[in-house]
This record gives structure tokens, sequence and C-alpha cells, in this order.
């Protein structure tokens, strides 16, 4: 299994998020980097995006040491070319094709897939992949990793969508099934405080390491 899924799995949530403003997003980062988070997930959903990520990329290896970043809401080939030459950490989309996949794989890109249906799960599974994000995680509910899991022997599943930044509601869907939690808007607000969320992420990952 690659790294990048052991420290996944390590870190039991994956915080992702957008900004406009680069120095927004890079303060959102650094919050997180200060509570004690090394895997991020950027996502695609503006115009500033890529270059943001650019810069963020850019700066991580100096002011951010140990961080994997990756980008969040890649929906077709041309994108994840994009992103793969800034050197993105992983990329995760929304959505999965045989298409998507193989050419994760000819460009040696860790490629998360979004799967919704066992006929999703089956194409990262046929694959080789070894995590899939489960989306949008609220419409299938707490019940339905548990369901899947036994017919997929190895994969991992990481439920995004819907998700409260809460310790019960995160371990209801560790102990059914998941690996790992992906955390927006319940985590970072878009009025977000950064000492707030340090201190909120902190929290959580302290509660998370407890169990």
């Amino acid at each position: 299994m690659s790294e990048i899924v052991q420290k996944i799995k390590d870190q039991k949530i994956v915080p992702l998020f957008y900004n406009e403003s680069f120095e927004v997003s890079k303060n959102i980062v650094k919050a997180l980097y200060e509570a004690g988070i090394r895997v991020i997930e950027y996502t695609n959903r503006g115009h500033q995006a890529l270059e943001n990520f650019t810069k963020l990329k850019e700066i991580s290896h100096t002011e951010f040491p140990g961080l994997l970043l990756g980008i969040g809401t890649v929906k077709n080939i041309k994108e994840m070319d994009d992103y793969a030459h800034t050197k993105a950490d992983f990329i995760i989309t929304p959505v999965i094709s045989e298409a998507f996949v193989k050419h994760a794989l000819e460009r040696n890109i860790l490629l998360i897939p979004g799967c919704f249906t066992p006929s999703d799960i089956n194409i990262a599974y046929q694959n080789g992949l070894k995590l899939v994000k489960i989306f949008p995680a609220d419409a299938l509910g707490k019940k339905y990793i548990k369901s899947v899991q036994p017919v997929f022997s190895g994969m991992n599943f990481m439920p995004t969508g819907g998700i409260n930044a809460e310790f019960e509601d995160i371990m209801e869907w560790l102990n059914g099934g998941a690996v790992a939690a992906g955390l927006g808007s319940s985590l970072i607000g878009k009025d977000c405080n950064e000492e707030e969320l340090t201190q909120k992420t902190q929290n959580l990952l302290q509660q998370l390491n407890h169990n």
C-alpha cells in the first residue's frame, strides 16, 4: 500500500477546502498544519484553483515540510494532467471511469476516485486501486460501507460529503468500515478563523488518536 494511503488511514480525517484568495488558502493550510494535519485536499472549485494550488505546492516544501497536498474535484483528464504537472501528491475525483483510472495508472498518479455504486467501486478494485472516496456519503448513509466491504477485499473507503466534524459522527463512519473521513465545510467554514480552526482540528485529532 502506498505511503500516502497509509498516512490518510493514520490521520483518520482529510480536510478539504477551496478559497479564491491565495493568502487565505495559505493561512488555512498553515492552521491545519499547526494542528498536526499532514494530508490536505485542496479542491478544484474556482477560477483560482490551479494558480493557488501551484503556489501552495511551491512553498510547501519549505513552509510545511512533510505535508502531502492533493487536489480534489478533478473531473476530466485535462484537469488531471494540469495538476499532475504541479506535482500534486494525489488526485481525488467526484466520479470514476475506466479512462480516468487507466490514464492515472499510465502517468503514475495516485488517484482516489469518487464512487457511489458497487459498479463504481469495482472499476477501482479491478484496476488495483487501494482507496476510493465514497461520495456523496450522506446520501448513502453510515451502513453502506459495511455492506459493500466484504465484496471488495482489501479496498479502503473514505466517505466524503455531509460528514460532521465531530468526534462522534466521524467514529460512526470509522466503526462502519471507513478508514478516514473527508471533512469540508463542517470543519473549514466560509468565515474561517485560523486560530479556532487549529484548536478545533487539534482537539479532533487528539480524540481520534486516543480512541
